[in-house]
Formats: C-alpha cells, structure tokens, sequence
C-alpha cells in the first residue's frame, strides 16, 4: 500500500497545474503567487521527488526554497502534508 501511495503522489506532482497549486493554497490558506506556482510546477515537472522520502522532501523544498523563498516552500510543505492527511496518508510523511 506503501508504495503504490508514494507512486500515485509522486505521480500527481508532477501533473500539477498552477491553477491546481493556487487552488490548493486558496484551500488551505497559504499564500503562493502565480509566478511561483509557475516555478513549482516547472521544478516538480522536472524531477521525480518522492515526498515520503524525508531526504527527498527536503532536497525538494531546499530547491523550492532556492528559486521562490523559504516561506513558499515552507507553505508548500504545509501543503502536502495537509492534502495527505486528508487523503489518509499523511503518517507516511513522518
């Protein structure tokens, strides 16, 4: 169940859209402008994070950091561990 988790996620971000990360931070109340929600999907489109992987979650929001600011990649963390929660895989990301 793990890993068919981890494959559906990691799969999911890199489909996401701008309109997909600005929805979400509307939803759980974080602010992301458009230009980063460009650079973010640009970044996770790229490369194949696993966001259960701790080491791999923290390369993934070190980079975000680098190319928007430490608080969107902050937010977006906090992102992905309430849209996984509420998917009830969020113990996964410990």
């Amino acid at each position: 169940m793990k890993n068919l988790a981890q494959h559906i996620v990691t799969q999911k971000l890199k489909q996401l859209t701008v309109k997909d990360v600005l929805k979400y931070s509307k939803m759980y109340n974080v602010t992301i402008s458009e230009r980063e929600a460009q650079q973010i999907i640009h970044e996770l489109s790229r490369n194949s994070y696993n966001p259960f992987n701790t080491d791999e979650r923290m390369i993934m929001l070190k980079k975000l950091a680098q190319i928007t600011s430490p608080k969107t990649a902050s937010n977006v963390n906090r992102i992905l561990h309430r849209v996984a929660k509420e998917h009830g895989v969020g113990h996964l990301l410990n």
